[in-house]
């Protein structure tokens, strides 16, 4: 697929590469799994900002939700940009951001001065995460193509996961940052694969493809899809930054906590496969509201008592619903809107959730509310999105039921 819209020249210097093309994929890919890397080491970065900095609960909960909070700004302004922008001189900047801001998380690290350096550093990271995922959602196959992104994000958490402890040994907790700075300016290399422009008409891409069942579809709908991802991700943003700290409380040893995160996300690589067999035989919204119900459950049993056992069953179980629900409610609001404008807010719904999170759950924890209040907060969550999944997936029943259980 050629671009039509370049501007004059450019054709002949950037490559012909299209939407689908393997490397553009690839490339979109891991500017996403590297731009979301913060939050997949969220748990043992909490442990460390504790640990080497000693800050308490509540000033661990705002440096959290100040990465999470420069994602979401990030996201917004991604949003507006992307289909006006070349998008790999989006990810430049986000790029050089993110590194500015991880460098200098090495140098300020008084209360106040890291807050605004995090705050820098997740709107660097935001901007790759938005741009790769505005990039996936104009593809073909999104819901192939989604699991693709999350089969590298479970890998490259797994690696980080295992990496950090052994970073913060040697440099304590300045080798996190300085990792970060490494591996962005790793996707350097990838940016000339990145697909430069949203193709022209793919406002009406959704439509033509479900032309027969829903030549157009509500606003509301693609609205409600973002509401619901960003209930999800209060679950997300609750358990992810204190999992490691519950752990603790409960008498579980550091080196137990690590490698059963890691596991936990390793064992999910398999979950890959599994949801695009799933969805093909179910489709995307009955498994999305499926893996809600279990996410919801998991956080249940840990809110009654966190022990060995329960903090394995409740990690795996929640890894593998985490993986379930990020893949099929990407693909459903691809679905929903070819265009990539709306997938481009996701990380905004994903950010002001998992902002608002961490500091939500360190007051409970500052009240002595106990850490099994923060595992209720997150199943209310996603019991709160699978409410939004029911009343979307009952809508496009009625308007387009193709689409409704599309693979």
């Amino acid at each position: 697929m050629t671009q039509s819209t370049t501007v004059p020249g450019e054709a002949r210097r950037l490559p012909r590469i299209g939407v689908d093309h393997p490397l553009a994929i690839a490339a979109a890919v891991a500017i996403s799994f590297v731009g979301n890397a913060v939050v997949m080491g969220m748990p043992l970065m909490v442990g460390a900002w504790a640990d080497f900095l000693h800050f308490d609960e509540q000033q661990v909960g705002w440096l959290a939700s100040a990465d999470l909070g420069g994602m979401f700004l990030a996201s917004l302004a991604t949003a507006v940009l992307v289909s006006r922008l070349n998008r790999r001189h989006l990810a430049l900047l986000g790029i050089l951001v993110a590194i500015a801001g991880n460098y200098l998380s090495t140098q300020y690290q008084d209360y106040s001065s890291l807050l605004a350096m995090r705050v820098l550093a997740g709107f660097g990271g935001g901007i790759c995460y938005s741009t790769g995922i505005a990039c996936l959602a104009i593809t073909t196959r999104t819901g192939r193509n989604f699991s693709i992104m999350m089969f590298g994000l479970v890998a490259i958490n797994a690696i980080e996961l295992y990496t950090i402890p052994h970073l913060t040994g040697a440099w304590g907790i300045d080798g996190i940052f300085l990792a970060f700075c490494v591996a962005f300016a790793l996707c350097l290399a990838v940016l000339p694969a990145l697909y430069p422009h949203t193709p022209a008409g793919a406002e009406k891409l959704a439509g033509e493809r479900w032309a027969d069942t829903a030549p157009r579809l509500p606003r509301l709908l693609p609205w409600c899809c973002l509401l619901a991802v960003a209930c999800f991700y209060i679950t997300i943003g609750s358990f992810w930054a204190f999992i490691e700290r519950a752990g603790v409380d409960a008498g579980l040893t550091d080196a137990f906590i690590a490698n059963v995160l890691t596991l936990g996300n390793v064992f999910t690589l398999s979950g890959c496969v599994a949801a695009v067999w799933l969805s093909r035989r179910a489709g995307q919204s009955r498994v999305l509201m499926a893996a809600l119900v279990g996410m919801a459950g998991v956080l249940a049993l840990l809110a009654m008592e966190i022990s060995a056992t329960t903090f394995v069953i409740g990690t795996f179980g929640f890894c593998i619903a985490w993986l379930f629900t990020d893949i099929f409610q990407l693909g459903t609001l691809s679905h929903i809107d070819a265009s990539g404008r709306y997938a481009a807010l996701v990380p905004a719904a994903q950010g002001v959730a998992q902002t608002a999170a961490p500091a939500i759950a360190g007051f409970l924890l500052a009240r002595e509310l106990g850490y099994g209040a923060v595992m209720l907060l997150g199943a209310a969550g996603s019991l709160a999105a699978l409410c939004l999944y029911a009343v979307v997936y009952a809508r496009l029943r009625r308007l387009a039921p193709q689409m409704a259980d599309a693979e």
